[in-house]
């Protein structure tokens, strides 16, 4: 008689997976308690340095973007004070011209 229920590990939370192949269900059996358990102080606080990093990220992005953004006015005014330099009016040479 083959076995209808199937016992092996979870690979993500390491939890003991039940399947009963005739229902078709799937139960958790128990929790590997002993690995990644923490205290609730410890979470706190990882939270709250996980919560500064990226914020300091978040702060460094913007400023990165104000800067980006002034630099691209410097270049825009460049460009504007050069095209109003040049006096060029003549049209640009048409391809079917060129034969």
């Amino acid at each position: 008689m083959a076995a209808t229920i199937f016992t092996f590990p979870c690979p993500c939370c390491g939890k003991m997976v039940e399947v009963d192949v005739r229902s078709g269900k799937a139960r958790a059996v128990r929790a590997d308690e002993a690995r990644g358990a923490a205290d609730l102080d410890q979470l706190l606080k990882a939270h709250g340095r996980e919560g500064e990093r990226l914020g300091n990220l978040f702060d460094s992005a913007k400023a990165d973007q104000r800067s980006e953004k002034e630099i691209l006015e410097t270049k825009l005014a460049r460009a504007k004070e050069e095209a109003r330099k040049d006096k060029d009016t003549g049209r640009p040479p048409s391809p079917f011209d060129l034969d």
